[in-house]
């Protein structure tokens, strides 16, 4: 009886050879390489009506800042501009998001983001100071990875700088992975560039904490850039690692304003993947001026 083996040996190949073509590719991070070899050091809020000390989280090891502007269509974050100003001052960087609204016509929700943060930074006096602009492209409002490439493009024509991207990328099997796929597999070669360019913020918390996680990554990317490793689901802070370091617990450098106790100094944290350099060339490679944006 002749061996099957190599027919074994080269369908295992196959499988492993497609799965190096996929889209999309699965990342697992450690608790252990969160303390060794990331940057803790990313936050980021919205509108609550809360009190936040800058100063404080920047004892805390916080480095950057990022602030919804806008979203969609019509709304304006009012703790925007008062922040701004506070980090500022305090020698944060800062970061201005925009939260994407397939309902509305997304090339004139890019132009008030850009108008707003402008605005802003005028009124604020930080004209000169660089800030990073950022799309959040999530949930059911998210438009497509050809529609998100095309609103980076039109940032850029504004700031001179590539955004960075905000974006949920479901694991293999839950819904809305393979609409994802077929929408990567379908980008052009500029369309690669362009996302490849912006670098990729990812969401990925609110299981069970655990010693380490699993996410997607679109290959486009090459890797991922910042991950936000906790947050809240349905009032409750939720992380994703072991340790009281990754609660996002930082005590009265924030006090929320109303709503449920547990979440009363809890903000959303990030890491950074890379070195301190690598994080300073990424932010000056993203960040420019208001003063000098067309």
């Amino acid at each position: 009886m002749k061996s099957r083996a190599p027919v074994w040996f080269a369908l295992a190949a196959a499988v492993s050879f497609l799965a190096s073509c996929a889209p999309i590719r699965t990342v697992t991070v450690s608790t252990h390489q969160a303390r060794t070899t990331l940057l803790n050091n990313t936050v980021d809020f919205g509108w609550d009506g809360g009190g936040v000390r800058p100063d404080l989280l920047r004892s805390m090891g916080v480095e950057l800042m990022i602030h919804r502007a806008t979203r969609g269509s019509s709304k304006s974050d009012v703790d925007f501009s008062r922040r701004e100003h506070a980090a500022r001052v305090a020698g944060l960087k800062w970061g201005a998001y925009h939260y994407v609204n397939r309902a509305g016509n997304l090339q004139a929700q890019i132009e008030r983001f850009v108008r707003t943060v402008a605005a802003t930074a005028h009124r604020n006096g930080t004209a000169g100071h660089p800030v990073m602009m950022v799309l959040d492209n999530e949930g059911g409002d998210r438009v497509s990875w050809r529609q998100i490439a095309a609103s980076a493009q039109q940032v850029r024509a504004h700031t001179g700088v590539w955004p960075l991207l905000y974006c949920s990328v479901p694991l293999p099997g839950m819904p809305g992975f393979a609409q994802q796929e077929r929408e990567l597999e379908a980008l052009t070669a500029g369309e690669r560039q362009v996302l490849r360019e912006c670098g990729l913020w990812i969401p990925r918390y609110g299981e069970q904490s655990a010693h380490h996680m699993t996410f997607s990554v679109p290959r486009v990317f090459g890797t991922w850039t910042f991950w936000q490793y906790c947050g809240d689901i349905a009032g409750h802070p939720k992380t994703a690692l072991l340790g009281p370091e990754f609660t996002g617990n930082v005590g009265g450098a924030y006090t929320r304003s109303g709503g449920r106790v547990t979440l009363r100094h809890f903000c959303d944290r990030s890491f950074f993947n890379g070195s301190r350099g690598a994080f300073e060339k990424f932010f000056r490679e993203h960040a420019s001026p208001v003063g000098a944006w067309r």
